[in-house]
């Protein structure tokens, strides 16, 4: 029998494997974002060039996924820039009725130097940053609020899980040092997308720059990225 949304989002004893890993190197350390299965089958079936990103398309037990890479838009809305950013939009579609569990984590990992991590969740935006005396890095994805919207105006994430995710319950979970989001139990030919968005630049305690880059709506993102709607 399928899971339901609940069971789905906090059955860990499964065994899982890393069958995705994408990375982006910074001064401080890697941050990778990486998918998780509890099936190690894995079939590439083809890409996409878009006019400010690319990707990869996957199938796996149950689900077809495409990974999307892009560079955040610059300058930012206020006329600020970064040093450098990386972009993932992770789109998920059902495929068939098997029952399938995953995750997307997208931590930083590997630290070059000491570090220091804090929360920075805003409005919309579930976030940490990572810095040191030198550099400041963000990792941000919509908040559970934000979920909830696209759910009740069908905007790929599904109409029926409207109410069951808000900005107290969200299926991303923050951890020290990134996020960690828990794919609901979707029935076939539903689908999601996931955005996970990477900005980092010289630390100054005067500029919120690097927290605005990864605040970023999911159809201004879409536009930017040339992904159609």
């Amino acid at each position: 029998m399928a899971a339901t949304f609940y069971q789905h989002l906090t059955h860990s004893n499964l065994t899982k494997t890393n069958i995705i890993t994408k990375t982006f190197e910074t001064p401080l350390g890697n941050i990778i974002c990486n998918l998780v299965s509890n099936y190690t089958l894995l079939h590439p079936v083809g890409h996409n060039t878009y006019e400010n990103g690319k990707s990869e398309i996957f199938e796996t037990v149950a689900h077809r996924i495409e990974i999307i890479e892009f560079k955040i838009r610059q300058p930012l809305y206020n006329g600020e820039t970064i040093t450098d950013s990386f972009g993932w939009v992770w789109k998920i579609q059902k495929r068939n009725n098997d029952s399938e569990l995953l995750e997307i984590f997208c931590v930083f990992e590997n630290p070059i130097d000491k570090v220091e991590f804090d929360s920075a969740c805003g409005e919309s935006l579930d976030a940490i940053e990572v810095y040191n005396e030198n550099w400041s890095l963000h990792i941000g994805t919509e908040d559970g609020e934000v979920l909830n919207y696209r759910a009740r105006n069908r905007d790929e994430f599904p109409a029926r899980l409207e109410n069951k995710v808000d900005f107290y319950n969200s299926i991303t979970k923050m951890q020290e040092n990134g996020l960690k989001t828990l794919i609901p139990n979707l029935n076939k030919d539903e689908d999601l997308h996931l955005q996970y968005l990477v900005a980092y630049g010289k630390r100054n305690i005067e500029s919120v720059n690097t927290w605005l880059a990864v605040d970023q709506d999911k159809r201004k993102l879409e536009n930017w990225i040339g992904i159609p709607w």
